[in-house]
């Protein structure tokens, strides 16, 4: 079951959980799980909470915790709310990419980032996703709104059939959820393209 993040109420009880949802009892043991899992840094931490492998309970603490690091200095604070931004983080995070990655970013009804996971890691030219894996982590992390991107390693921006097929379902999806759909981005080669303001769906 997920915790009730609302009575989380200091960052020592956060720890807690967080660390009593890793599958270790001593530092020792940590240590050898962080090797396992080949983490050595925060940005593989962030990866790994990201990723397919880690289990929902722990990458929404993981995602609460890194949460609270960010609003501990404002300087790190992100206006989410500028489309350019969020396609020039999303074109920086992807860039280098060999296979294609689909991302779904979450976000709270004042435009904080709150969580943001890879839902699919295809081929180089092909990637499938269904809209109920993505409005499944909209609901674990109870978000308001969400924005999905995916790359093409070829570079190009051009959204393919079934780039735009999908883009209709995820809004369909939406409507029914009642959760807002805001935008999905194809980066490529450090660019980005809005299928939002192009008008596309």
């Amino acid at each position: 079951m997920t915790a009730n993040y609302y009575y989380i109420k200091s960052d020592r009880e956060l720890l807690r959980l967080l660390f009593s949802q890793l599958p270790v009892k001593t530092f020792d043991e940590l240590w050898d799980w962080l090797a396992q899992q080949g983490i050595d840094s925060f940005k593989d931490l962030v990866d790994y909470a990201s990723g397919p492998d880690c289990p929902p309970d722990l990458a929404l603490t993981t995602e609460v915790a890194l949460d609270r690091l960010r609003r501990t200095d404002v300087r790190r604070s992100r206006n989410w709310n500028n489309s350019s931004k969020i396609g020039s983080y999303l074109a920086n995070k992807l860039l280098g990419e060999k296979q294609e990655q689909f991302w779904g970013l979450y976000f709270d009804q004042q435009q904080n980032l709150i969580g943001e996971k890879m839902l699919f890691q295809g081929t180089l030219d092909r990637s499938w996703v269904h809209p109920r894996e993505v409005f499944r982590w909209a609901v674990i992390y109870g978000c308001a709104n969400i924005i999905v991107a995916h790359n093409h390693p070829s570079g190009t921006l051009t959204p393919s059939q079934n780039d735009l097929e999908m883009t209709k379902g995820l809004q369909e999806a939406s409507r029914l959820m009642k959760i807002g759909f805001l935008d999905h981005f194809v980066v490529g080669g450090g660019e980005y393209l809005s299928l939002r303001e192009q008008d596309l769906f």
